[in-house]
This record gives structure tokens, sequence and C-alpha cells, in this order.
């Protein structure tokens, strides 16, 4: 697991080391903010809580294409903070990469390899404010997704649509704490540290700078594996950073997932079934788009 996660880290620095020594083949976009929010109340008859909120993002697609070969790199980070009274809430976490490599078998079709990586910075906890004894329920790599996939890779002639067919895909989950593997989080079995998953995946990614401000992306990945075939596994990341000065910037990011071998959990910390995730992150700020 630890030589899948370094070949992914080592492709993106490949990558971004390549791209510095020659720009010719690559096309180069991202965004990165750090947003804001505020509130305060004094002798506010109708009550509240003073709060106060931070977000980083940073994203980034490195392509690379030279004759018949190309190799697409993403990058999507995010970590966000709220403040409400003394209490800490966690509002956004995220690490997510990829890299694909392809080589053209026509005009608009290649064959293509990809690995991607996903998990997020720290713990998460069913319910917030955390009380005391509270236990948390995420944490780095519990749980980690890593997914390796082999086909066909189509590209829209204007290059802000590629869609990903994968008959030979393998998902590997890790729950690499031991208390949440032991309670057979995520999938894995009780105790066990790893699940895999052997199956089909299709992937399609869309991103468009428009002008010179504006620069949306969307990622939806439909995975199902052959041994439940047709229980399909759906993430959806959605993204938009809209720079509307020189100095300050809005940022929304929109989330759908459905996996259904995550649990949900309620207050008290019982797992229920599996049900559709949805996560809206709104922010004001500073933010630079290249």
């Amino acid at each position: 697991m630890k030589k899948t996660i370094l070949l992914v880290i080592i492709a993106f620095y490949s990558a971004v080391s390549f791209a510095q020594e020659d720009t010719t083949y690559w096309k180069k976009s991202g965004a990165t903010s750090l947003t804001f929010g505020q509130t305060s109340f004094s002798n506010w008859a109708a009550g509240g809580e003073n709060s106060v909120s931070v977000l980083g993002a940073f994203s980034a697609n490195m392509n690379y294409e030279k004759s018949k070969w190309t190799w697409d790199n993403s990058v999507d980070l995010g970590y966000g903070l709220s403040y409400q009274g003394s209490d800490q809430i966690k509002n956004d976490d995220r690490i997510i990469l990829a890299t694909r490599v392809g080589y053209k078998a026509s005009k608009l079709w290649s064959y293509a390899a990809e690995v991607s990586f996903k998990s997020q910075f720290y713990k998460g906890y069913s319910s917030y404010p955390v009380e005391d004894g509270e236990y948390y329920i995420s944490k780095f790599m519990a749980p980690g997704y890593v997914y390796g996939s082999l086909g066909m890779n189509y590209t829209h002639p204007t290059e802000d649509l590629k869609i990903l067919l994968s008959p030979v895909t393998e998902k590997m989950t890790f729950v690499l704490d031991d208390s949440l593997s032991n309670q057979g989080a995520y999938g894995v079995d009780p105790g066990k540290k790893v699940f895999a998953e052997f199956g089909s995946m299709a992937k399609a990614t869309y991103s468009k700078k428009f002008a010179e401000n504006i620069l949306f992306k969307s990622t939806l990945s439909l995975f199902t594996a052959y041994e439940s075939f047709g229980n399909v596994d759906v993430d959806w990341a959605n993204s938009l950073d809209w720079k509307l000065n020189k100095y300050f910037t809005l940022k929304v990011d929109l989330f759908l997932l459905y996996d259904n071998d995550i649990k949900n959990v309620d207050k008290d910390g019982n797992p229920e079934g599996a049900k559709v995730q949805l996560k809206e992150v709104l922010g004001f700020g500073f933010g630079y788009i290249f």
C-alpha cells in the first residue's frame, strides 16, 4: 500500500519537475484559495453563537501530450475549520490525487492506465462539537482508497471532457487504524486493514476555464465490483473558483457520494445503512487562478 501511494506522489513530483524543464507540450491550470466567514452577536435578542470559519484549498491539472503519448495529472486538496464559541468543527478535509498515462489508438481514443488515491488529513467525528470521550470515526488512511484502472480513454476535441472506461479496475479500501478496523468500518472484515474489490469503472472529468477569472471542474466516478455487479459506487465532485477582482475569490464546492460499504453513523455512534452523502462548501476570500 505504501508503495502504491509513493508511486502516485512520485508521479506528481515527476510531472512538476518535467513541466518546469519543458513547457512546450504541457497544459496547466488550477486554483488556490483561502476563504473566511464570520458572525458575531452582542445583546442580540433572538440569540446566536459567535462563529469564525477558515478554509484552504488547492487544485491543479497538469496535462502532457507529445506524439501519441498523453499524461494527465490532477491534485485536489482542502481543509477547513469553523469555530463556534469555544467549539472547533471541521468543515472540509480531502486529499485526492490521480495520474493517467495514455497511448493514442485513434484521434479521440487512447489506451489508458490510471492510479488514483483518496483520503483525508485529520480525524473526523460522528457529531460536532466533540464531547469528552467521543471517539473518532475516520482519520488519514481510515479510510483511504486506491484505484488502479486499465481501459480506454475518450478525449473530446476541445479536451475539456475526458472519459475513462475501464473493465479492469482494482479498488482497495484501507483502514489502517486498529480501533476502526476491529469495528469492520468502511467494508473491511473486522480486524483486517484492507478490502480489495475487482470490477469496472467509468470516470468522466470536465475541466473548463471560462475567460480568465472562472475555473470549473467536475469529476464523476462510477464503480461496480463484479462480485456484486450492479451495486454502483458513486463519487461526484464539483468545484467552482470565481475570481471577482484582483484580490477576492468566490469558491463553491459540491460533493455527492454513495458507497454501499460506508454505513452512516448516528449521533450516538451507532452504524446505520448506507445513504447518499452530500457536502457543500461555500467560501469568500483570497484566491488565485492560473
